[in-house]
Order: structure tokens, then sequence, then C-alpha cells
């Protein structure tokens, strides 16, 4: 008799072993970090009530009411007839979009395996969480390239910059060490007024923050005296277009709202005869919470992998759903081809 068979026998790490640190690393979300920061802000457009009624709106068409600034004619001359304008108000619905993930586990799988049950779990949610919020962060890229302002009184703007697409082009190194101290007379000649700026960017345009907000007063020219009162954060769903060397946004803060409910049966806690339960939870790295749905079968689960797991014939699957819902608030205008919004896009070009 010999050892040696048993003793060659392949030698395995316990695992985790960080090996696949890279392989599982996960992607930063600055857009939905901005908009979630934005919407707690005292100055976010998205009123308490409007959460409330928002959690509680599942199955129902909600609607916010707004007021359209009315035109004020001046007269030169008093007299006896008194025209009688009358205010012009509107309902803005709010619009849901609904995200689902699905989880299944099979307990038996992990009997001889050296991948424990909750260690796969917890690698099957972490990836649906980051899939949910990457898919968050491109519509939230998608709303404000859409509700991105048109209409500059600016000369800064539109004369020392220019626009295309509506989108301020910065061109050159030098137009672009200054470009963030022209962001507040921008908005001022536009009447926005708030001191608390979101600047949200790709990461291309990191390079630049960091080098000019660190040229402070022990270097040649002090840049850093722009960045007071701006908040910025990067993400790589800020869409970059072709030949930019950089794209972003700046609004006031509060500019952008976000909303999210849960299905009315986790929110009751309902559970079905045939074992199937729904409740609220908080999944690890989503900053709201989410509805569950649980429930286990019996199952053929012998054909899941190519071999080894032949003798599952009739085993345990345990299912979960998460789901939500989610809108976008962006601020109200009644005519954005006239009127300028909060909302401006900025894209760094090189030097022609």
């Amino acid at each position: 008799m010999s050892l040696a068979a048993t003793y060659l026998q392949d030698i395995r790490a316990q695992y985790p072993s960080n090996l696949d640190r890279d392989e599982l690393r996960v992607t930063q979300t600055g857009l939905l970090q901005a908009v979630i920061k934005m919407t707690d802000s005292p100055n976010s457009i998205v009123s308490d009530d409007l959460k409330k009624k928002a959690k509680d709106s599942q199955g129902r068409t909600l609607a916010v009411p707004v007021m359209k600034k009315g035109n004020v004619t001046i007269k030169n001359a008093r007299s006896c007839s008194i025209e009688c304008a009358q205010s012009d108000s509107g309902l803005v619905e709010v619009v849901w979009q609904t995200v689902v993930i699905d989880v299944c586990m099979v307990p038996g799988q992990y009997e001889k395996n050296e991948i424990g049950y909750t260690t796969d779990l917890a690698k099957k949610i972490r990836e649906g969480v980051e899939k949910m919020k990457v898919l968050i962060e491109q519509n939230i890229d998608t709303a404000l390239d859409t509700h991105k302002n048109q209409v500059y009184n600016s000369a800064l703007a539109t004369s020392k910059y220019g626009l295309t697409g509506n989108a301020i082009q910065v061109t050159g190194e030098d137009k672009q060490k200054l470009f963030f101290n022209d962001l507040e007379p921008i908005n001022y000649e536009d009447d926005f007024y708030d001191p608390t700026l979101f600047v949200i960017a790709s990461p291309a345009l990191m390079s630049n923050v960091n080098e000019y907000i660190n040229q402070g007063a022990g270097n040649d020219k002090n840049l850093s005296f722009q960045f007071a009162g701006k908040n910025f954060l990067f993400s790589n769903r800020v869409t970059n277009a072709s030949g930019k060397l950089a794209t972003g946004y700046f609004m006031p803060d509060g500019s952008v709202g976000f909303l999210t409910r849960i299905d009315v049966d986790a929110r009751m806690n309902a559970k079905a005869t045939d074992g199937t339960e729904w409740f609220e939870d908080y999944l690890p790295g989503m900053p709201f919470s989410v509805g569950v749905q649980y429930k286990s079968k019996c199952d053929d689960k012998s054909a899941l992998e190519s071999n080894g797991l032949a003798h599952l014939t009739a085993t345990k699957v345990e299912l979960y759903q998460f789901s939500f819902d989610f809108a976008l608030i962006t601020p109200y205008s009644s005519d954005p081809a006239t009127k300028p919004t909060a909302i401006r896009k900025f894209e760094f070009v090189p030097a022609s």
C-alpha cells in the first residue's frame, strides 16, 4: 500500500483567496450618488410629500402640480380698466421604470464544494446590485442629456466658449484651466444663484480637477479658488463623444430628483399558501430598499453541471427575485426652447 496517490492530489487554497480580486471589482457610481445627494438636499425639487406619495403609488398615476411663469404687462398710465391675467397650471406625470433580477440557489450544490452557499449568494447579489446601479446611471446620463439647457443669456457661454448641440465647448488648455470659475457667472445671467453646484463628469475630467484644485498659494498661479462650493463626482456612464477630452454637467444643488418604490406585496409582507414570501430589505451596496420575493421548490438539477451533480434529481431549489421601480425627476420648464433651465452640459475639446 502507498499513500502517494492521495498525497499527490491537487493542493487547493481556501476560498476566499483574493486571487479573483480584479475579476470581481465593482464600478463606481458617481451619477447615482449625485442624484441621491440632490434628492436629500434641502434645495431638492422633490418634496417630502412627493417622496411619501411615490412609495404608495404602485398601480396608480402619480402626477405633480406645477405653475407656469406668467407674462406681466407693464403700463405707463392709470385707468379704470383693469385687465385680469390668469395663472396657468399643469400636471407633470412621474414616469416609472421597473428593475428586476432573479437569483437561484441549489443548496445541495455546495455540500462538497469549496465555495460555500453564503459566499456564492453574496457574489450573485453583489453582481446583481452592480448591474442595477449601472442601469440607473445609464438612465440618469440620458435624462441629463435630454433635459440639458438650450438657451444661454451669458456671452461667456455663447462667445467665449461657444456651443455645439447645446453643450458648452471648452477648447484648449488655457480656457480649461479657468472654466470652473465661469460657472457661477454663466448661471447668474440666467437667474440661477445657488452657491452650491454639482459637477458630474466622465473620469477623464479627474486629471484636470486634481491638477487645478491643487494649484494653491505655493504655486506660481493659484487656481484652487474656483472650486469653492462645487461638488465633483465622476462616472463611467457619462457619455463622452468621439473627439472630446471629457464631458460633464453642472447644475445647482437639488436640480435632479430620484424616487423609488417597491411592489405592494413586499410592503405588505405577504405570504402565499404555496410558501412564497414577499418582504422589503436592503441589499449590500444598494442605497435604498428593494422588494424581495422568495420561494423554494423541489426540482431536478442533476444536469446543472457537466459532472458531479448527477445525484441531485430531486433537490431543494431556492428562488429569489429582487425588484424596485425608480423615477428620475428633472426641473419643470413650460418652454425649454426659450427659457433657460438648470442642467448645463459642457465638453472639454482639444485645441485645434
